[in-house]
C-alpha cells in the first residue's frame, strides 16, 4: 500500500457567520410602519437639508398599497422669512381665489365631501368646470371639484 505523497491539509478555520444588522423585509406594509417610515425619513431629510441652510416640507404619503409600496414626497427649498418654502400653487391660488368665490386664506383648508376629508391644494383656471384641486387627506389622492361645491362645503364645515 502506497502512502499519499501529499501532505494532509489542515482544515481552514471557519469564522462564525454573523447575523446581518439589517432586519428582514416585512411581509406587508402596515399603516403604523408607513407612518414610522415617513417620520424617520422626514427627520433624516431635514437633517441633511439643514446642513445646507435649506428647509423641508411634505413627507406626505400617497398611492399607498399595503401589499407592496407607497410614494412619499418631500419639497426642499430656501426658507422664506416665515420659515416656509415658496409655493407657486399657493401664490396662484391667492391671486385667483376671489374670481371663484373663495378667499385667499382658503388654501390648505379642509372640508368633508362624501364622508371623506379633503384639503384644498390648488386652482387651475384652465379647467372652468372643475377648477379647484383637492386631495383626500386619508391617502393623498387628488380630485378636481367645481368651485361652487367647494364654497358650499367650506361654509358647511365652518358651521
Amino acid at each position: 500500500m502506497k502512502k499519499n505523497p501529499r501532505k494532509p491539509k489542515t482544515p481552514a478555520k471557519r469564522t462564525p457567520v454573523q447575523a446581518s444588522p439589517k432586519p428582514p423585509p416585512p411581509r406587508n406594509l402596515t399603516p403604523e410602519l408607513c407612518t414610522r417610515l415617513r417620520r424617520d425619513m422626514m427627520k433624516a431629510c431635514l437633517t441633511v437639508a439643514e446642513t445646507h441652510g435649506l428647509t423641508v416640507e411634505g413627507g406626505e404619503l400617497s398611492d399607498i398599497d399595503l401589499r407592496h409600496s407607497f410614494n412619499i414626497g418631500f419639497r426642499v427649498g430656501i426658507p422664506m422669512a416665515d420659515g416656509a418654502i415658496y409655493s407657486p400653487d399657493k401664490a396662484m391660488f391667492e391671486v385667483l381665489a376671489p374670481h371663484f368665490g373663495l378667499d385667499p386664506s382658503d388654501y390648505g383648508r379642509t372640508f368633508k365631501s362624501s364622508g371623506d376629508l379633503h384639503r384644498i391644494v390648488g386652482i387651475n383656471p384652465n379647467r372652468p368646470k372643475y377648477p379647484i384641486s383637492t386631495e383626500r387627506v386619508s391617502d393623498g389622492r387628488g380630485f378636481k371639484m367645481p368651485a361652487e361645491n367647494v364654497v358650499m362645503y367650506l361654509q358647511n364645515s365652518s358651521c
